[in-house]
């Protein structure tokens, strides 16, 4: 038994003493392993098993001891000795135990008395401040946490060897032999008294008793320090290796053998890294072993590494593998290594790496959701409304017990190419087999999206184009926002309609996901009305559009939509139609708008019944931005500010919200030559690269031709689509972002539904801390850490954050990485109560910094919790 395990049997050992029989409730089960091996000199111990009634039975005997009241009688010579163990709380015997309570102790996390209190927190808090004083607190508070187990409790308290007396005790300030060890390992500041008053040979006592280490004590100090730290380092690093798989190279050399000392060793490394006034020292340590060492060189396959986080070469060789899992087709295995190493020591060191971990992860979902889907694509049935299913919820049946969305595919493709466009990709080989794994998911993601058109555009022909039972956009205003404005019309609310140009059904979806905690949330698709262009999809989701859209020329080169007697063919028409129609008050803005809107806005805002929000960024970006980069990187900072224009609406009095789309896009590949094909000629009324929209022609078996009535729309007009990813040749434009036709990206739209909750403000006591290691910022990518702690009993257990870094008032960066809780598309952090996390931050605008700042904000009120201020920057160096 262990330190922690001997402590609470003696507790237990003293209540039978004391009142002979306990009732041991233990609701978590902390002790099972315990309750099921104790032994009690002549004592019984009952187990719960089946119900409370059997368990009375077994103790009836016991109780034939005990007279009226619960008190024993008094011709009993001998008290029964009994232990009654319940994993169970106390409330749920519902009084079945009450004779053996009220006869004996009843042992409880929380008991009152201490000697029969059994949480676990209490006895370890108890035990550690005998043996190791300093971490008692740190501990304790570790096990409220639920981090650590008894047994793992008990294997902790066999590392701290525990000084008596004597100067290494009074030099040191510590009866602990591990935080001896670490103080001397870690700095020089206490060679002067170690010297001074003589105490090597009692700090050369406790390496060799504690920790197994001879040390020559004729060598001087700073010697002698370099010969711990390599040896320890060394060690940890072989002790997390499988048994037999230490490197030849280090066969020769002594290490401690004994169990104990070995993970006293784990303990003080790990211990060593982690905590911040000794980090630095630690990575000194670590690069100039790992140089001396030459441990780069050891000849060790890279997935026996994935435990180990003493060297940065490590990470190197395991950062290489996980590529090099995915271009050897197992994309599980990069995704697993790349899950335990994205929080690693070192990739908060060297946060490229961070990003780098990122880019192999997503990429490895990438391809197995690709690889899933091409599976599923043979089994479905080829009907549209079952691949729309399946797009948006994934492909259930028997064989698919947690079904994958296929549209998470796209998702992890524009995550990808966000994580990309922000990687400094190095010059000169360190990342070519990087680049051989974005290339391999690019052309993944293609192939696949090119099979699901073609399969998707085939079933909707072969249906007439009607997708039976879907929501159809011309219907969304009808029977979505107008129910809402008659409900809301009675009641103090208010609806906002946010029209998004070219948000596609994934990204409708990862907005809605960070709202969750401040929205009541209806998420659904809808087909967007084909040719998937923004005349058409936006007039489509106008009032009146149910009762039906005609397809009309309207002028060169471009269409319209009539409703009735009235044509729409840009914003300002639709908008028109918007405050002709709408009964009440109504106020139209730009998403830019509820950026920081003015007092004048604020004010038509809450005097209003219907706001009315169009954005088309997405849209304009993809459309005509010369960069691609930049495209893709703008796409993302949507989401953020459709979250931000949600929560500040929400602020202004806007209780109700539908958010939906036009329509929606395919941004991949540039198009190459093989992937263009002829327009039809004849009477071209419209023509994008996704669609022909005119009369006559000739069209071949690449393509489909379809009069406008077939998608439900009036007029003359025909419509050409390609059958595949194939781009008809057009002028201008991006050529690689596009939309127009029948893809699942194009077609189907998210309408979300989202009510704003009464919650009421926290009156929790929430601190959250930021810290930068380094004082000077010399490279545009740093690493900070944030952490939230709640000294309130019933604060929230996490917190969403957005990290910013300013120069003056100009906003000069931001969060690209975090080791955990990171959204990609809004890149907000969620920070779980008194778990640190490190962020990575990105400088995007790095032209004569001198200095900045870096601050983190509640993303849901705004509202800044803390900043780091005047920090140097020196990126020449």
């Amino acid at each position: 038994m262990g330190r922690l395990t001997d402590e609470l049997v003696s507790l237990i050992g003293r209540q039978v003493r004391d009142a002979g029989i306990v009732v041991w409730y233990d609701p978590e089960e902390v002790y099972s392993t315990v309750s099921e091996s104790l032994t009690i000199p002549g004592a019984t111990v009952l187990h719960l098993r089946d119900s409370f009634f059997e368990l009375r039975e077994r103790i009836e005997p016991f109780l034939e001891f005990v007279g009226d009241g619960g008190r024993l009688n008094d011709e009993v010579a001998t008290s029964p000795k009994l232990i009654i163990y319940v994993p169970r709380e106390q409330r749920e015997a519902r009084n079945a135990l009450i004779e053996a309570e009220c006869a004996g102790a009843v042992m409880r996390p929380a008991a009152e008395l201490p000697e029969r209190n059994t949480s676990l927190k209490v006895i370890a808090e108890r035990v550690f401040r005998n043996i190791a004083p300093d971490q008692a607190a740190k501990i304790a508070d570790d096990v409220e946490q639920k981090r650590h187990s008894l047994e793992e409790l008990d294997r902790m308290a066999e590392m701290f060897g525990e000084i008596s007396s004597g100067a290494v005790k009074l030099i040191f300030e510590t009866a602990s032999a591990a935080d001896v060890a670490l103080a001397f390992a870690a700095t020089d500041s206490y060679d002067g008294p170690i010297q001074s008053k003589q105490a090597l040979p009692e700090l050369a006592n406790i390496f060799k008793m504690d920790l197994g280490i001879e040390i020559d004590q004729s060598e001087p100090l700073n010697a002698i320090r370099s010969s711990i730290r390599r040896t320890m380092l060394l060690c940890e690093f072989i002790s997390c290796l499988p048994r037999g798989a230490a490197p030849k190279q280090l066969s020769s050399l002594s290490f401690p053998n004994g169990e104990r000392q070995l993970e006293m060793i784990r303990q003080i490394c790990k211990q060593w890294r982690n905590r911040a006034d000794y980090r630095e020292s630690y990575v000194e340590a670590a690069r100039t072993v790992e140089r001396d060492a030459s441990v780069e060189h050891f000849d060790l396959d890279p997935s026996l590494l994935v435990e180990v986080e003493t060297f940065s070469s490590v990470e190197t060789r395991l950062l290489l593998h996980g590529e090099q899992c995915i271009l050897s087709s197992d994309p599980a295995l990069a995704l697993d290594v790349a899950r335990k190493r994205k929080d690693s020591f070192w990739c908060m060191q060297e946060p490229t790496s961070q990003l780098r971990w990122s880019l192999i992860e997503t990429a490895a979902r990438l391809m197995i959701a690709a690889s899933s889907i091409k599976k599923e694509l043979k089994a479905i049935k080829r009907d549209p409304v079952a691949m729309v299913a399946a797009y948006v919820d994934g492909l259930k049946g028997e064989s698919s017990a947690d079904p994958m969305a296929w549209s998470m595919m796209d998702t992890y493709h524009r995550h990808l190419e966000r994580q990309y466009t922000t990687f400094d990709l190095e010059i000169g080989g360190e990342h070519d087999l990087l680049e051989q794994v974005i290339n391999r998911a690019r052309q993944t993601y293609m192939d696949i999206v090119s099979v699901c058109v073609e399969a998707f555009t085939a079933a909707l022909e072969a249906t007439d184009f009607a997708i039976k039972g879907s929501l159809i956009q011309r219907e969304i205003f009808s029977t979505v926002v107008a129910p809402l404005m008659k409900q809301t019309k009675s009641a103090e609310a208010k609806v906002a309609y946010v029209l998004v140009d070219a948000m596609r059904f994934e990204m409708g979806r990862e907005l809605v996901d960070g709202l969750g905690d401040e929205f009541d949330i209806n998420l659904q698709p809808a087909i967007a009305q084909l040719p998937s262009i923004t005349e058409v999809g936006m007039s489509a989701l106008l009032p009146g559009a149910e009762t039906g859209l005609e397809l009309v020329a309207a002028g060169v080169s471009k269409v319209a939509i009539k409703i009735g007697s009235n044509i729409f063919k840009d914003r300002a028409s639709r908008v028109k139609h918007f405050q002709q129609t709408v009964e009440g008050a109504l106020v139209h803005l730009k998403l830019n708008d509820l950026m920081k809107p003015s007092k004048k806005l604020r004010d038509e805002i809450m005097k209003s019944d219907f706001v009315l929000v169009t954005s088309q960024e997405i849209d304009r970006r993809g459309e005509e931005a010369d960069d691609e980069d930049e495209a893709r990187r703008y796409m993302d900072e949507v989401l953020d500010k459709l979250r931000r224009g949600i929560r500040r609406l929400a602020s202004m009095g806007v209780t109700d919200f539908v958010i939906t789309a036009d329509h929606g896009h395919l941004f991949g590949e540039s198009i190459e030559s093989g992937m263009k094909i002829d327009a039809p000629g004849g009477n071209t009324v419209d023509l994008h690269r996704r669609v022909w929209i005119g009369r006559g022609g000739s069209s071949g078996a690449t393509s489909v031709r379809i009069p406008v009535s077939r998608v439900g729309l009036g007029g003359d007009l025909e419509l050409v689509f390609p059958r595949s990813l194939a781009c008809f040749t057009a002028k201008g434009g991006s050529t690689s972002f596009f939309h127009g036709s029948a893809s699942f990206q194009e077609l189907v739209i998210p309408v979300a539904v989202l009510k704003a909750k009464r919650v009421q403000p926290t009156t929790a006591n929430a601190v959250v801390t930021l810290s930068i290691e380094r004082p000077r910022i010399t490279t545009r990518f740093f690493s900070v850490a944030a952490q939230y702690s709640v000294t309130d009993l019933f604060g929230p257990n996490e917190r969403r954050v957005k990290i910013i870094a300013k120069s003056g008032k100009k906003e000069v960066g931001g969060a690209v990485m975090a080791a955990y809780g990171f959204e990609e598309g809004a890149q907000e952090i969620i920070l779980h109560k008194d778990k640190p996390n490190a962020i990575t931050v990105m400088l995007t605008d790095d032209s004569d910094l001198k200095t900045l700042s870096i601050h983190i904000i509640d993303a849901v009120t705004q509202v800044e919790l803390n900043r780091l201020a005047d920090i140097s920057v020196d990126l020449a160096m």
